[in-house]
């Protein structure tokens, strides 16, 4: 498997341990405030409950006691997991990405070098392919990069946001949470998605460029070219795709 996708399906403690660590200190802490926020949307339906069953001519029950007891003990678990729920959100795109990349080989953005035709023109050709090959993997790297950075945050911040589960008005916010961290962790599998399609796709065996024997001559170095801009354009948007693709916002 090539190094990119092993890098692309490494754990937040493979790619960085140190950035994992400091993130899971700022869950535990912002885990306490989310049980406060907890509790305030606990004590909030209570007095709702209570004022409720006082203007109907009735009492609270030990029975309707446990039952929202209940429901904010589900909450507090909710909270309390919230980071090792993103954790086996990224685990299982991380086997989807294992499962696409399982056949990508090295070198993807290899080039080899034209040695036919006008020697002026095909310096220039190779040196627009190698450099477009080397801007293709910068930005491939960058994005993976980018996309960890983002699911550090959102691990980070897991716990604040998970505790607004419970309220009907505010459910989305939490909702939009998970929505988030799975766009950005399937992120990876398109990602991979579009290495394979690099791999497999070769553009210089499928479209003739002209006639003109100098054209054909550089065909191979033209479509090299071509591949690495659209997947620079493809792999740009790859992000807006799999939120578009879960919903998220």
């Amino acid at each position: 498997m090539d190094e990119l996708v092993q890098n692309m399906t490494k754990s937040l403690r493979q790619y960085n341990g140190e950035a994992n660590r400091a993130v899971i200190k700022i869950n535990t802490s912002f885990m306490v405030v989310g049980f406060i926020i907890v509790s305030f949307f606990l004590l909030v339906e209570m007095m709702s409950w209570y004022k409720y069953l006082k203007q109907q001519g009735g009492e609270m029950t030990y029975r309707l006691m446990l039952e929202v007891a209940l429901k904010y003990l589900i909450a507090y678990f909710l909270v309390a997991m919230s980071s090792q729920i993103i954790v086996a959100i990224i685990q299982i795109t991380n086997l989807l990405t294992r499962m696409v990349g399982a056949n990508i080989t090295n070198n993807l953005f290899e080039f080899e070098a034209l040695k036919k035709g006008n020697w002026a023109i095909r310096i220039v050709v190779n040196s627009l392919a190698y450099i477009a090959g080397a801007i293709a993997l910068m930005l491939t790297n960058i994005m993976v990069f980018m996309r960890f950075i983002e699911l550090y945050v959102l691990r980070a911040v897991s716990p604040l946001i998970v505790a607004f589960w419970m309220s009907d008005d505010t459910r989305s916010i939490a909702t939009n949470l998970l929505k988030r961290t799975a766009a950005t962790a399937f992120q990876g599998v398109l990602i991979v998605v579009l290495l394979v399609i690099w791999q497999a796709f070769k553009l210089d065996q499928n479209v003739e460029l002209a006639k003109a024997d100098w054209l054909k001559t550089f065909a191979a170095g033209f479509s090299y070219i071509g591949k690495c801009v659209i997947f620079i354009l493809i792999l740009y948007r790859s992000q807006s795709t799999a939120k578009s693709l879960l919903q998220s916002n």
